[in-house]
Formats: C-alpha cells, structure tokens, sequence
C-alpha cells in the first residue's frame, strides 16, 4: 500500500452534493426543553456509507464497511485504499485533518489529510477485542493521540497512538468498565470530558485523563428522569458543544468542567433514526450528519455556531516525566514520600530516598534503579540534610516518621557513597505520627514530625558519643489534619500543609513564635487534599512546590511574602520514553542542585498514586526541572 494518495480538500462554498428533503417544525408538546429551539433544515447527501463528515466547505468523508473510505466533492469521489471502514472519529489542526476508522480486518487506520493535497494512511495489527465504538482524545496539540477503544464487554481500554509511517503502533494506558449497552463515545479535548451513551439510561461523563480516578457524572437521563425521550444514541462533539441524537430527535447541550448544561431539543422528520453522528463547524455554523437506521441515507443540518467561538478554560498545563524508579515490590498503597541526597563529588551519583510505607526505606539512582531497601517499618514521610556528623565523623542524615513506634526513624548517610544505615529512633510524644521534614541552622538540625490530629513537634538532633539523640525544643497545633512540611533554610521559615484547608508559615527556629500566617487556601489551584511540598532555591527565586492532589496537579508559590501562586501543572505521559503521567500525589522533593546532563537546573521528584504503562505497584516519578521553570515567570 502506497502511503500517500493525491486529494484536493481546498475550497470555501458552500457544501455540495445536497438536496433539500425537510423543514422541521420545532413545536414539541412532550417534555419541555432549556430553551426553545429554532427550526431545522435537513438534507440528503449524496455520498454513501455508514459515517458522514463534512471537512471543510466543499468535501465529505463517509466510510462503510462495504463502501470503505470516501471523499466526496462536486467532483468524482474518491476512494482511498482501505478494507471498508466502521466507525469514524477526527482532529483538525490548522489546515490538517486526522481521520480514526477500523477496517474489516480489526485494523485501527489513522488517516492524515494534508492542505497540500495529499492523505497518508497508517495501520495497526488486528485488535483482540470485538470494538463496539471508537473516540479520540488529544490532551495537547503537542502530544500524541490517544484512543478509547469500546469493546462488546462493556469495557473502555485507553490507547496511546504511535504512527510511524504507514505503521499505526499503539500501547494501552487504561481499561475500565463502562454501562451496558454503551457503543457511542466522544472527547472533549478542552475540558478532558470522555462522553459515553448508555442507550436505555442515558449519557455519562468521565475524565479522559489516563491518571484520573474511574467516576462518571450523569449528563441527562431518559425520561422519566430526564430530557432523552426514548433513548440514548450516538454522540458528537464541536466547539464546546455536545450533540446527543435518539430516534425523532436532536439533542445539544454546552460542555461545562463537570459534564454538559441541559440545552435545546430539536425534532428530527418523522420516523428518523440516526444511527452514527458527526459535526464540524464551517465558518459560523455547525455542521451535523448522520446515517439514517431506517432507510441507510446520509443526511445533514446546519446549527448556529456558539455566540462565542472562544472558548474559556483555566487549563493546566502539562509537563512530562523524564525517568521513574521500579515499582515498590508491595501492591495497594505503598509509595509516599521521598527525599534526595546530593553527592558533592560526582552529583550524577546522586540518590533518592523513598518511604514505602508499607515495610521500609528504598534508595534509587537517578535512574531509578533499586539500590537499597531498608527494612524499617512503616515509615511514611522522609528528609535529609547533609553536613552533619555522628559520633563526631562527617555524616549525613535522614529522618522518617515511624508510624508503628510513634518515633522519628534516623538513617545515617556515608557522605561520600550515598549509603544509607539505620541509626537508632526518637520516641515522640504523639499518638499517630504522620507527616516529617528536617531544617538546618547552621551545625544544628531539627525534625519537625506531626500526628494525625493536628500537634506538630520539634526535635533537636544532638550528637552523642552514643549516637544521635533527640531534645523537644517546642510544639504547637493546627485545627485538622496536616502532613506535607518543608522548612527553607536560608529564610529559616517552616511551611506547613493542613490538608483541607490551607498552607502555612511560621519561623523555623525552635525559640520563635508559632503565631502563623496564611500561604494558600484550598480553592480552584489547591484542591484538597494538600499533600507533599518542598523549597526550590533558584539563582533569582525560591519557589515552593506543593502537590494538590485533589486534581492531580503541582502548584507553584513564589516562597516569600505574599507568597503568589504562580504556576500550576500536571505531569502527563511521556509517550516517547514509555512513562506515564503522576496522579494522586502525596509526598514530594525538589533540588536546585546541577545533578548533571539530565538535570541541570535541579530534580523534581514526585509519587505516583497509579503506576500506568505498565499498569504496577506505585513509583516515583523524576521531572527535569526545566520542565517546570518554562512555566515560572522570569525574575531579574
């Protein structure tokens, strides 16, 4: 098969090759819709398939599985090599169009249509499932497209495409179960809004985000309980808007974050049942066709564009994830929280230090190579600071909350290797310890530990010809429920998460007020519950980090007074180095440190609350902190 086919999809008339059958009146008695809805012209097209979409002002694509692919003009349509072709979804950039069919052979072919005339066709191998319905999704104009495939089980398998020339290669990210009796299924790619029609129930939302929890949102119901008259069917998307067709109707309604708002219902002709639905919008109007279930013709209709083509989201942006360690070797809830340790000498020999909450302490590389596991308990939190010394030899240290003795687990860290060896505990006075972090001043370093509900304390390490021991230097409180912590050295300031209400700051120092002052509160950038969080120390800047793990995403705070939120992200799937995104953060760790050709700037480590691709126990996930400080403003 030849990989490119010369087609002119040029043109600005109007569309072609139709022929007026219908007006519609939109007088209805039956349920009262949101708002009224005008009336309807509705014609034929003269092409012939299954599927129907018009690509810009003068050409159709249909596909069938005994027509196969089609684009149809004024001029003699043109078929292009494909073992007939069921389903069909697409994306348009720019002057580009991308086409996803499945032909006879269980193929997925991906389709290009260039504005230079040409198509370039990709296949995949055969699929193992029996495919009920397919939708794309594009998380970035900048990253590759991904794929709902609907199976006859009623499950939803998430892919990750990967064209290479006439070669489509795919990888599966997810699979979930979906209602019975769901064969349609659209994304929105704005607001990530996966669409599903349940055909006696209704139509249901999810989040297309491969690292988003499995939950679906009713959009509308059938009646009784809802506006749908007798069923829910196919289902399109354009510009915001969500198109949902039964027999004897056309349904449309505005996407919103959580799903769609009810709209505006128009009567389809008489005994009319569509059976596939596609819309673009060309110029100042949308275009909807459909096959008809009843006699097998195309047919088409124009609407009204949205009053506003600009379409407003607060969208987050997404950064990528540049290696990740091995999977914890505990199943369920495993990773939380990890630290790095810096090797003065040669910062590419660097570690990471990771709680596994479960049993013990892991070490990594920077590759994220395994190289330690301390069997420690249930260590939950853990920090390090370096420059220290034991039994009155240069040594580093770090401290995790011991969760099973109420204690402060101490590691010693051989200052040159990166070893790590346990180094005896500190009993602490609280009931269910939590979340821990470390601050230095100076020669002296401190812990700072809290419990569940909501007493903090303060421990001075000491040395000691016997080893490290631990003083109470101070104590105090938040209302609820805290963990993440991060002290700034250099400003000797304490920040502190409550994780359904806010962060905040107080003077590290074990001599100085614990009066408080508000950082950040729990709204639209920090969604409860606030995790992990840790200081970045720029040339110009000291930035906090802090993991809002209510909707998977990082903030990014200027750490000084008044502490503005500047930036905010999601790390996603890297597809060229076959790692997922994070999701359901809870610790996390950050360096300025050069750490090498890889991390120049200095490291962002974050845990990962569902390990995708493949689907294992939970990691770590390390970002190149020129990921983030792309999205930082500039200081001088």
């Amino acid at each position: 098969m030849k990989p490119e086919y010369l087609v002119g999809l040029l043109g600005t008339t109007v569309l072609t090759a139709c022929s007026q059958t219908a007006v519609v009146n939109t007088t209805d008695s039956s349920t009262t819709p949101a708002a009224t809805s005008p009336a309807l012209i509705v014609e034929t097209v003269a092409a012939s398939g299954e599927q129907l979409l018009a690509l810009d002002a003068n050409h159709w694509l249909s596909t069938g599985r005994k027509t196969g692919m089609q684009l149809t003009s004024d001029q003699q349509p043109l078929v292009l090599p494909s073992a007939g072709s069921k389903f069909l979804d697409y994306r348009q950039n720019g002057t580009q169009t991308r086409t996803i069919t499945l032909n006879a052979h269980k193929q997925l072919q991906l389709t290009t249509f260039n504005a230079d005339g040409q198509a370039m066709m990709a296949s995949s191998q055969p699929l193992n499932w029996a495919v009920e319905g397919l939708c794309l999704y594009q998380p970035d104009a900048n990253q590759n497209l991904q794929l709902f495939v609907l199976d006859d089980r009623a499950m939803a398998h998430q892919l990750v495409l990967k064209p290479q020339a006439d070669q489509l290669q795919w990888q599966e990210l997810r699979q979930f179960p979906l209602p019975p009796q769901a064969e349609h299924c659209r994304v929105d790619d704005l607001t990530a809004r996966f669409f599903v029609s349940e055909e006696n129930m209704g139509v249901w939302s999810y989040n297309a985000r491969s690292e988003s929890e499995i939950v679906r949102n009713a959009v509308d119901m059938v009646a009784p309980w809802g506006n749908l008259q007798k069923s829910a069917g196919p289902v399109a998307i354009v510009n915001g808007e969500l198109l949902v067709a039964e027999p004897g109707y056309l349904h449309r309604y505005r996407i919103t974050e959580q799903g769609a708002d009810s709209g505006q219902r128009y009567p389809l002709p008489a005994n009319s049942a569509p059976d596939s639905l596609q819309a673009n919008q060309i110029n100042q109007q949308l275009v909807v066709s459909w096959v008809d279930d009843e006699d097998g013709k195309l047919y088409s209709t124009h609407l009204n564009a949205p009053a506003s083509s600009a379409r407003h989201h607060n969208a987050i942006a997404e950064i990528v994830a540049a290696a990740e360690t091995a999977p914890m070797n505990t199943e369920g809830d495993a990773a939380d929280d990890p630290a790095i340790w810096i090797n003065r000498a040669q910062p590419g020999n660097s570690r990471i230090l990771g709680t596994n909450k479960q049993q013990g302490l892991m070490v990594y590389d920077l590759q994220g190579n395994n190289l330690q596991q301390l069997a420690a308990g249930r260590v939950n939190n853990v920090d390090v600071r370096q420059g220290f010394r034991l039994r009155g030899k240069a040594t580093d240290i770090a401290s995790a909350s011991q969760r099973d003795e109420r204690a402060i687990s101490l590691f010693a860290i051989d200052p040159h290797t990166g070893e790590v060896s346990a180094a005896g505990s500190i009993t602490t006075g609280l009931t269910d310890v939590y979340g821990l972090c470390m601050y230095q001043q100076k020669q002296d370093v401190f812990v700072f530990i809290n419990d569940q509900d909501g007493r903090f304390e303060q421990w001075q390490i000491i040395d000691t010809p016997q080893g490290w021991q631990g003083r109470l230097r101070r104590q105090f409180a938040v209302a609820s429920q805290p963990e993440g912590c991060a002290a700034d050295d250099q400003q000797q300031r304490l920040f502190i998460g409550e994780e359904d209400v806010a962060v905040w700051t107080l003077s590290a120092n074990p001599d100085a007020s614990t009066q408080m002052q508000r950082v950040a509160s729990v709204g639209d950038w920090l969604q409860d519950d606030i995790e992990g969080m840790d200081v970045y120390h720029g040339t110009n800047s000291t930035w906090l980090v802090v993991s809002s793990q209510g909707n998977d995403s990082y903030v990014v705070l200027d750490a000084n007074p008044p502490f503005k939120q500047v930036a905010r992200f999601r790390i996603g799937l890297n597809a060229e180095r076959g790692i997922d995104g994070a999701s359901e953060t809870d610790g996390l760790t950050v360096t300025s440190v050069n750490l090498g050709a890889g991390y120049p700037q200095g490291l962002l480590v974050v845990q990962d609350g569902r390990n995708l691709l493949p689907d294992q126990a939970q990691n770590f996930k390390l970002v190149d902190w020129r990921e983030v400080a792309r999205l930082l403003p500039e200081k001088p």
